[in-house]
């Protein structure tokens, strides 16, 4: 089983924009109970604007910061299942400073901020002024298995543009979300397969 995970991380997430236009590679064709079976974790990515469909495994865990990988291609750190961090893409988040799990739950007012390196190794910030608001209760499938989740929507704005990060949270975990990454990268959807 090890293996299949692992080809299943080989084959996904190209450096850079390749074939950006084209329909996202799916992941390699298994069921719930294969992923099951690993015994490990198992976290899946989407991204429309890489053309990538992947399972991921987890590299390092530090408290409630995650960072999940494609066999090394790609990671993605993420805190209480929020995106914080990139590497791998070209276009990478270098860093950010997000709500709490209890700040998105709780429709508080905070400030969002996004750390960037662009081609020339100059450091970029944006800072987002944000709120969040429950959309309500709803039931997801992830991966063949339906989950009771409530919905909750980030709407993030700043002189130059707009964000909106949804995240669909089971409990106290996010169990599917979509969250902006950078503008060449665009947005990457996540669902967490096997806890």
């Amino acid at each position: 089983m090890a293996a299949a995970v692992g080809q299943m991380a080989k084959s996904t997430l190209a450096k850079g924009k390749k074939d950006a236009a084209a329909a996202p590679k799916a992941a390699a064709p298994v069921g719930r109970a294969e992923l099951a079976a690993f015994g490990k974790p198992i976290l899946r990515i989407q991204s429309k604007a890489l053309g990538q469909d992947a399972f991921l495994t987890i590299a390092d865990a530090k408290e409630n910061v995650v960072t999940w990988t494609a066999q090394g291609q790609a990671n993605f750190s993420l805190r209480d299942g929020v995106l914080i961090q990139t590497r791998g893409l070209g276009a990478d988040l270098m860093s950010a400073q997000v709500p709490s799990l209890a700040q998105l739950r709780g429709g508080a007012n905070y400030e969002r901020i996004y750390y960037f390196l662009g081609p020339d190794d100059v450091g970029t910030r944006r800072t987002y002024d944000c709120t969040t608001a429950t959309v309500g209760r709803e039931t997801i499938e992830v991966v063949g298995k339906s989950h009771a989740t409530t919905r909750v929507t980030e709407t993030c704005t700043r002189q130059n543009g707009k964000v909106t990060n949804d995240y669909w949270i089971e409990g106290t975990t996010v169990r599917k979300s979509r969250q902006w990454a950078s503008n060449t990268v665009g947005y990457l959807e996540f669902e967490k397969v096997i806890d």
